[in-house]
């Protein structure tokens, strides 16, 4: 493709070129109509089944992704008879407007431990939708993009009552709250040495006398010339 100009000036336009132009203009027209999140800028057709879903004419999805499109995405049942689809139902959010908006009111950012991130926020079910758990608001809190998908990858989990913030508790997979207050350094006197050649610091932190060394403390009454 060739852009009509200057014959000194012309310049060669790939398809590739023009589609990622393409793509650019309808997302920033798209921005410009209000705040989107990612699930209304790029759509993935899934089918749910009690026990699996799969990509439209595709393969299927692991659980994890399925409980993370299934956090804050559109669904449309079909009715069925004899496993044959009979009726198209009407598109609902997962999260309706008005519950999502109240949900944002609140937490205004990423509700992850010293996240500030406050734009293309994610609403996630605390207790995940395909397990059961409603969407209260008292079950969502919003997440940024890239903590929904560690949350989501088994990177931690999440409790509590959101409407609750003292409740909340984000755990580690040791098990470890995420953002506690780091632990009292211990009290009392110092153990004994039983190695003369490696000190345990009482916080469990080893110092071997191999790799260092110590000089007498200079004379008080020596004075420089």
């Amino acid at each position: 493709m060739r852009v009509a100009g200057d014959p000194d000036e012309m310049t060669v336009v790939t398809n590739a070129d023009a589609l990622a132009d393409l793509c650019g203009r309808s997302l920033q027209q798209l921005s410009e109509t209000g705040p989107a999140s990612r699930a209304d800028r790029y759509r993935v057709y899934l089918h749910l089944d009690t026990d699996r879903a799969w990509i439209n004419a595709g393969p299927t999805v692991p659980p994890s992704l399925l409980e993370k499109l299934s956090c804050d995405g559109v669904v449309q049942p079909v009715w069925q008879t004899d496993g044959h689809p009979v009726n198209v139902g009407r598109a609902q959010r997962i999260v309706p407007t008005r519950t999502r908006r109240l949900v944002e009111d609140r937490d205004r950012s990423c509700r992850f431990p010293a996240c500030t991130a406050s734009a293309w926020l994610e609403v996630h079910h605390v207790v995940h939708w395909r397990h059961g758990g409603p969407t209260d608001t008292c079950n969502l809190i919003c997440l940024c993009p890239s903590h929904h998908d560690a949350h989501h990858r088994g990177s931690y989990s999440i409790s509590g009552d959101a409407n609750h913030p003292e409740t909340m508790r984000f755990v580690d997979t040791d098990g470890s709250p995420i953002g506690a207050r780091p632990p009292t350094p211990p009290t009392g006197p110092l153990p004994r040495l039983t190695d003369p050649h490696r000190w345990r610091h009482p916080g469990g932190e080893r110092l071997d006398l191999r790799w260092i060394s110590f000089r007498s403390p200079p004379d008080p009454n020596h004075q420089l010339n």
